[in-house]
Formats: C-alpha cells, structure tokens, sequence
C-alpha cells in the first residue's frame, strides 16, 4: 500500500476545539437522564473515539476520503451533542470528574485532527482516541456500577458493539497502512473475539422483544460479511468493503443498542 502524506482535504479547524465552556455546567441543571440513556450515551462516546480515528486513518489511504470526511464532521458533532446531553443530564457526584475527564479527552482529540489530514498524524491521533475510549469506558461503567439492575449491563454491551466495529476497521486499516503499531494485529484479533462474544451475550439476554430478534439477526448477518472481510489482505476492494460494512455494522447496533435501552425502560417502569 503506498504511503501518502496528506490528502487533498482539510479538517476545518472551527470544530477542532470541544469547548468545555459551550457545554452545560455538570450536575447543575436538568432532569437526571434515565439510566438506561446515560449509559447508551456514555457508550456512544466509546464508539465516537474509534469511528471518528478510523475515518482518519481512512481518509490517509484516500480509500473513499469524501464519506470519511463526512464520518468525521458528524461524528464532533455526535460527541458535542452526546457530552452536553450527558453534562445536563445531572449526572451522579461520582460521575462529575470522570465525565470532565472525557470532555478533556475529546478537545485533545479533536485539535489533533483539525486542518490536513496527514499520513504522519495518523499515530497520534489514534493515541489519542484510545485515550478518549478509556475515559468514556470510565463514565460508561461508573454509570452501570450505579444500577441496582442486572439488565442494564444488555445496554452496555450491545453499546460496546459499535465501538468495536470501529475498532476492528481501524486496526485493520492502520495494518494497511504500513505504519501499524506492533500491537496492531492483536487489536484487530481481540475486536474479533469480542464483537463474536457480545452477540453471543446478547442472543442469551432475556432483555427480547421482536423488534430486538429482528435487529439480532441482522446484525449476525452484517458481521460475517465483515468480519469475512477484515479477514482478506488489504488491497483496494477489501478496504472499500471494510470502509462501508463497518459502518453498516455500526448503524445496526446503534439502532439495537436503543432497542435495549427502550426495552430496559419499559421493564422497570
């Protein structure tokens, strides 16, 4: 795969900076968001990490650089949107710091990925959404620790899905790019195991509706198509094909991850 040292478009530097000042003041105002809900959106910020290096990454090898560009413009605009719905959301005293910290993150991300998208970029910023994952992972779980219900942990995982769609694609496209870091391939293979893992969870889960049946099976059928192409050497198709499917994936469990948390709602109502 030849290496290129930027692509032709820019990131816009206006939305590099995640303001801390343009969202709400924490704990302050609003009514606290259901439980089910902050988790969903605490684990949307895990996959917002991944998915928003992974178009970066992407748009690096010019394999469908316009569609990437779009991923990343609206994934900061998911994240402003997923952090202030969280920071009004009147968060639990232990959450305040952990939720400060993801916000943190998140601005540390997005400057790193502001103006060209540039080849020799591609490491820090990769670094720096994993940074911007174990912090969200904190909030996430910290939000779950303070459910005295066992269902909530279906939203959880189900929400960890999308996150590790975007994962496997990334680690896949960072190993096409010849500069993977040495633990590259191990990511990828761990993705795997544990999106294979998490649908095996979630068939199990008594948390069903047939809304959630429907969705299930479409989303088994989505990862072996993809998981079948994260598994071929990169070349020119396989990373357009992992470029579209990931993100199909993506969208079947965000839609699967609100069907758990409307389910979870509605069984503790």
């Amino acid at each position: 795969m030849k290496r290129r040292t930027a692509i032709c478009f820019a990131i816009p530097s206006a939305w590099a900076l995640l303001s801390l000042s343009s969202l709400p003041a924490l704990g302050q105002t609003g009514t606290r968001l259901p439980l089910g809900a902050a988790i969903n959106r605490a684990g949307k910020m895990r996959a917002m990490s991944q998915r928003v290096s992974k178009a970066y990454v992407q748009a690096s090898l010019n394999i469908l650089p316009e569609r990437a560009r779009d991923i990343m413009l609206t994934t900061r605009t998911m994240v402003t949107q997923g952090l202030g719905e969280l920071s009004a959301g009147s968060p639990p005293a232990d959450v305040q710091p952990l939720l400060h910290t993801l916000t943190k993150q998140s601005e540390a991300l997005f400057s790193l990925m502001a103006g060209p998208v540039r080849a020799d970029g591609v490491a820090d910023v990769v670094r720096s959404a994993d940074a911007m994952l174990e912090a969200a992972e904190q909030v996430t779980r910290a939000y779950e620790k303070s459910s005295t219900q066992n269902s909530a942990r279906v939203v959880n995982v189900a929400g960890r899905q999308r996150m590790l769609s975007q994962r496997a694609a990334r680690a896949y496209f960072m190993l096409a790019s010849g500069q993977a870091q040495p633990d590259m391939r191990k990511q990828l293979d761990a993705a795997r195991k544990d999106f294979a893992d998490g649908l095996t969870f979630l068939q199990a889960s008594a948390v069903s509706t047939a809304s959630i049946r429907n969705e299930l099976e479409l989303a088994k059928g989505q990862w072996v198509f993809f998981d079948q192409a994260l598994q071929k050497p990169p070349g020119t198709e396989s990373l357009q094909t992992i470029a579209t499917t990931s993100e199909r994936v993506y969208e079947v469990m965000d839609n699967l991850t609100s069907l758990y948390d409307s389910a979870v709602r509605e069984l503790f109502a």
